[in-house]
């Protein structure tokens, strides 16, 4: 009996620790706003509207893209995205170019970190020679964090997929 009651009073004292730092229990509310920020990009993406999309990253967030170039903190994550999504000569141009999300999975670290895996496809990307990439597929990586209420991106890795024979 003794032990019952220990542990309702540690499982009560861990509740109440949470709360009073701000950590309710992750649920579907969560749930949905990490999905929203998997939609929210992509729209962001398609509209070729780099200050929205950086709206989704955390003020200190770090961004790496499928070539290893990196961004740190929201404005510089706009700035990266911007001539592309522009079509500036001599960057990777998105300006035509359409996002597809796949449903995000997503594994919860704390109430309030979460780590998703979107897969994504990707038409009319042109590289800076002018070609023409088709049929891109990858794999975004995102640390999202809930602060003050909101998910955001803390950290965000992709990778392409190659197909296994290389084309």
């Amino acid at each position: 009996m003794k032990k019952v009651v220990l542990l309702a009073v540690l499982f009560t004292g861990c509740i109440f620790l949470n709360n009073a730092f701000g950590q309710s229990a992750f649920d579907k509310k969560d749930s949905l706003a990490i999905n929203a920020v998997s939609d929210n990009f992509e729209a962001a993406f398609n509209a070729h509207d780099a200050k929205k999309l950086a709206a989704l990253f955390n003020l200190d967030a770090e961004f790496t893209n499928v070539v290893g170039a990196s961004a740190k903190g929201r404005k510089a994550i706009e700035e990266f995205h911007a001539p592309m999504f522009q079509g500036k000569p001599g960057y990777f141009s998105f300006k035509n170019s359409t996002l597809k999300n796949g449903i995000p999975k997503i594994s919860v670290i704390r109430p309030d970190i979460a780590s998703v895996d979107i897969p994504w496809t990707m038409d009319k990307c042109i590289l800076p020679n002018g070609a023409e990439l088709k049929n891109r597929k990858g794999l975004v990586t995102l640390l999202v964090v809930k602060t003050q209420g909101r998910w955001g991106i803390a950290i965000m890795h992709n990778a392409e997929l190659t197909p296994p024979d290389g084309k």
